[in-house]
Formats: structure tokens, sequence, C-alpha cells
């Protein structure tokens, strides 16, 4: 049985390289997404830790895997989906290039898979792909997910199943930011794995052409099925969609959801399926005393999964991934699932699944989902509507031109703002009203935006280089109520010094310099970046003597130059960094008594390079 503190997916976990692999490229899709989570995500891509951590808590991995994420993953998000930052921290400027809005052509349209495709390499190995399909999104939401996860290497035969999965990286490549073609067209050789008892495997794009320009559509819906039998989860459900899989169906099938959307659906279609709904003693279970978490915050357990299991004869298909019971999951959207099949049925079986979920006899068992009480319906047609304006509102804004200008004020370091908002094409009801300011600004009021009309605002001023951005955080309100608050990116030419002047902001000192040092030379984890208690012991710059934990960088240099020279390249480009910054300072980070030291392992980096 399920438990509300354990089975969790962890992405840390599903993303670790295999072991002697190491993270070449990484292409992820998710429909919301949180800057906090990219923040720690590079951790698990490059240095095989898990997704745990709080981003305020900076540690020297996070920031060497930060600041060259954007060189090897890119994230495609839907436009108007990027949330803001309970806390904002400038290293996010770092993913600025590495994160891709895809717009869709309307506004009842999405960009909803959630699936990540990675390359790890091994010196003398055939290269490794991992395809992680998950109903999940790229946040700290600790909601009731399902994922699917396999992987294999490159081999000398074409795998036909994986076109579907070529085509959805061919789509993504269209969408502002090309996908390596050399990472595509050798995915085109890659046997992936079967997970155990499954005998057959699918990718499953909807709503994205193939090479001969037809659309996939949604198996589920678009051909002639009889299924004996049937199993559907989903949080979001619609009347259409049930009716066409009702149809497909033999016996009464079992439908699993949330209270609020079974509460939308008629009595009539209600009495045509078991109707189970998600736990509220689940949603609620981690403010309970017994399951509270030591410096963890207790949010929400809602259902987030995605699940149809259908049985025909001895044949049984799992279909996973990102679409719900709804009418645009089955072409509108773009989604990705999978189909798992197997012939050998053994505890796989909607019933057998239905089973696992609702029974609370089990030892630690916990009822997932609790039978639906249909006298105790709430109506809900009013936020339903509030909530098709707000996306029709975000949509027209994320279609909009926007734009800001940067100031270096005269005699000074710091910079003015202008921002312009261009809404001359667009309309809202006047119960609603948005606000606009830049993301690291916490201090302004936010300034109100006007519908047809060019928008000018002037109002932020004096900014450190760090603290500038591309994005605007905006909030729609209605009737004076907070509906919404998202990211939405401007046109604006930024500081070619910025991301230099972020990273010296953080790496301030000759003790972080030498601890971020031997970080890049040894790969050892030195703590907290700042913090006074990590257990190093005391560094000296004596002449040629520098020295930390005891251990002279001399020594660590000279093994690094021996065992891995690549190492001593990621060093040079770290002192290059820092004396751009720093030259003109009283106190330099990179002393000239290191520079000497420097030189002999500078020379030999030439030397392997020529």
């Amino acid at each position: 049985m399920l438990h509300p503190k354990n089975n969790r997916i962890d992405y840390g976990d599903q993303l670790i390289p295999p072991d002697g692999y190491e993270l070449n490229r990484a292409i992820g899709t998710t429909y919301s997404l949180e800057l906090e989570a990219l923040m720690i995500l590079p951790v698990a891509l490059f240095y095989a830790q898990t997704l745990e951590g709080k981003t305020e808590e900076l540690r020297y991995d996070m920031l060497e895997a930060i600041t060259k994420s954007a060189e090897k993953i890119t994230v495609y998000y839907q436009n108007g989906q990027l949330k803001v930052p309970t806390k904002y921290h400038h290293l996010m400027a770092y993913w600025e290039k590495g994160i891709v809005p895809v717009t869709m052509p309307n506004h009842v349209s999405s960009f909803h898979p959630k699936v990540w495709v990675v390359r790890y390499v091994c010196e003398g190995k055939p290269a490794c792909y991992r395809v992680l399909v998950t109903s999940r999104n790229l946040t700290f939401a600790r909601d009731w997910d399902v994922a699917f996860a396999t992987e294999g290497l490159v081999g000398e035969k074409e795998q036909a199943r994986n076109r579907p999965l070529i085509h959805f990286l061919n789509y993504l490549s269209a969408q502002g930011k090309p996908v390596d073609r050399s990472f595509i067209e050798e995915l085109a050789y890659v046997k992936f794995d079967l997970p155990e008892k499954f005998d057959s495997l699918k990718f499953i794009p909807i709503g994205i052409p193939n090479d001969t320009g037809r659309i996939y559509s949604n198996p589920l819906t678009s051909g002639k099925h009889v299924w004996d039998d049937l199993l559907i989860i989903s949080p979001f459900l619609d009347k259409s969609t049930l009716q066409t899989l009702l149809e497909s169906s033999r016996q009464t099938p079992f439908l699993l959801s949330t209270k609020s959307e079974l509460d939308g659906l008629s009595e009539k279609t209600i009495d045509q399926f078991e109707v189970w709904q998600f736990s509220t003693f689940v949603e609620e279970a981690e403010y309970l005393e017994a399951l509270e978490e030591e410096g963890e915050i207790s949010m929400r357990q809602h259902l987030h999964a995605k699940l149809f299991v259908t049985k025909q004869e001895d044949e049984v298909s799992w279909y996973l991934g990102s679409a719900n019971c709804t009418d645009p999951a089955q072409l509108r959207n773009v989604e990705f699932m999978v189909e798992l099949g197997s012939s050998s049925p053994a505890k796989l079986k909607p019933r057998d699944v239905f089973n696992s979920l609702t029974d609370s006899s089990k030892p630690d068992g916990f009822e997932l989902f609790t039978p639906y009480d249909i006298n105790a319906r709430v109506g809900n047609e009013e936020q339903k509507r509030i909530d098709l304006q707000i996306r029709k509102i975000k949509y027209d804004l994320a279609s909009t031109p926007m734009s800001g200008k940067v100031t270096k004020i005269e005699g000074g370091s710091a910079y003015n703002l202008t921002v312009e908002v261009d809404t001359t094409s667009i309309r809202w009801p006047d119960d609603y009203t948005i606000s606009v300011r830049p993301l690291p600004e916490r201090q302004k009021t936010p300034a109100l935006i006007t519908a047809n009309a060019l928008n000018t605002i002037e109002d932020f001023t004096n900014y450190t280089e760090t603290h500038l951005s591309p994005f605007l955080e905006f909030k729609i309100s209605y009737k004076g109520i907070e509906q919404s608050l998202f990211l939405l990116s401007m046109d604006i030419e930024l500081p070619e010094s910025r991301l230099h002047r972020i990273f010296t902001s953080i790496i301030n000192s000759r003790e972080k310099f030498l601890k971020y040092l031997t970080f890049l030379l040894t790969g050892e984890e030195t703590g907290i970046i700042g913090s006074k208690e990590n257990g190093s012991k005391a560094i000296t710059t004596n002449g040629l003597s520098w020295t930390f934990d005891g251990l002279p960088v001399f020594e660590k240099l000279l093994m690094a130059a021996s065992r891995s020279p690549i190492k001593l390249i990621a060093v040079d480009k770290l002192i290059e960094r820092l004396k751009a910054e720093t030259e003109a300072d009283d106190k330099p980070i990179v002393t000239a008594e290191f520079e000497g030291l420097w030189q002999v392992f500078k020379s030999y980096i030439n030397q392997q390079r020529s």
C-alpha cells in the first residue's frame, strides 16, 4: 500500500548518472517551472546528488553546477507558467539561456509534457541515454505523481520504436533553442530497457507532427477500442472524454480523481462509473504531528498522477505521462505518454491497481482513495470561470511585446530601469487588475498595467548590476484578490559583465576562493559557502605555502596534473574570472604569490593544448 511519506518520486534519484558515467546533455520539458528547483537540479545531473537542500544554503558543488548548467541542460516550459521564486537568488541568472518558453497557438491549448531525455558518457564505452516520463512538473510540489524511467546504450541497429521520441525532440528543436542534431540522430540507435513484467514499450507524443506532417493523437480516444476492463486515474476530467472511454469498456470503469473535479460532473455521468476520490486525509497528512519532518514546511498533497490501465483478454496496457482525462489532452495540447504492454498481467490488471490504491487492510496501509460521496458536492463553477479568464489574460500577456532598457546612473555604478509593456491590442474585464515589477525587486510597489495602451514605467531605479534581470513579475488580481503570480521575459540588453559580477559577489574572499579551488581539484564537499562551521581547518597564505585542511594547494595541483589535467582548465577559468573582476582591488582575491605558483601549471596546460 502507498504511504503519504514513502514511495515518493525523487527527481534526483531518477537523473543521477549511471556508475562511471557523467552528464553530456539533458533535455527536459515541463508545464510549470520553479526557478528554485532549477537551482538544485544540476547537482543531481553533474554530481550524482539528490534534489535535497535549500537554495539559500549554497554549496560549492551547487555553485559549480549552476554556473555551467545552461551549457548542457535545456528546459522547455509553457510560456506564462514560470513561477515567481519565494526568494530570488542572483545565481538564477545563469539559467536564463537554459530555459525556453513555448507559446501555444491559442489560450485553450497547453504545452504540457513532462519528459527528460538525458545523454551520459563514459570514456571507452557507448553513450547511455535515459528517458524519464512523468506526470510531475519541475517544481517542489509534493503531489502524488506517477513516473516511468528507462535507459539504454547506443548500439549499431536503428530502433523503430524511438521514432516518436525523435519527432518530439525535433518539435522542441523548433521552439527557440535547437537540440543538437548529433544528440537526436544517435538516439535512434538506443535500445531501451523494458520494466519487469512488461514486454512492450511505446513512446506516445500527442499534438506534434511526425516526419510526414501527420499529427500524433491520443491512442486512448482516437482508436476504436473494446476493453474488458478500464481504470482511469486523472486529477482533471471532462464529460466528453469520459463518455468516449465509457463506450470503449464492457464493464463499469474505475474512475479515481479529485473531489473538486468529480463535483463538476453530472450525477448521470457519475452513476456510470465506480467513482472514488483522492483521500482528504492524505491531502492534509503532512500537517499531522506524527508525519511532520523537521526543517520541512508542511504542504498539501494533491493528486497529480495520470494513469490509464486497460485489459483486453490476456493483454494489459498501462498508459502514463502528462495527459489528463480531458478534451485538450486528446489533441489540442502537446503531451507525452508511454504505453507499457504485458501479456502476463499478474497484478497489473485494472482491478489489481484499483485494489492496491483503495485497500487499507494491509500493514501500514492508507486509503489513498475513498468512496465518492455524491451528497457532499460543492459547486465550483464560479472559480472555473475565473480560472479560464486568468488563463486568457496570461496568454495575451505572454504574446504581448515588452522591452526594457538599463541606463547607468551618471557618476555611479548603479542602473535605472525603464520597462515598456505594449497592451494596445489586448483588453481584460474591469474586475481584473494587472501589476508588474522587475523580478529581483522586493521593496518598491508594483506598477499597474493599463489595457489598450503603451505602458512606459520608469519607477524602478538604482539597481546594482547583480540585481538586473530580464524577467518581469506579473500579478493578476480579481476584485482585489490575487489569483496568479508569474514571470515573463522582456527584450533587454544587460551588461556583459553581469554574470561575472554575480559570481565574484559570492566568491569574494581568498578563503572562499581556496575552498572552491579545492572542490574543483578534488571533488570533495567543502560545505556551505560562507559557513564558519563546516569542519575546515584554517587557511594559511604564507608565501607559496598555501594550504587548505592541512594539505598544500601545490600538492593538490600536482595530483590533478598527473591524474586529471582537465581539472586544471576549470581552475584556470576560475582564476581568470576572478582576476577580471577584482584586479583593481587593493586586496585582490588571487594574489601575486598565488599567480606565481599557478604559472607553472598554466604553462603545463598550454603545452597540453598545443
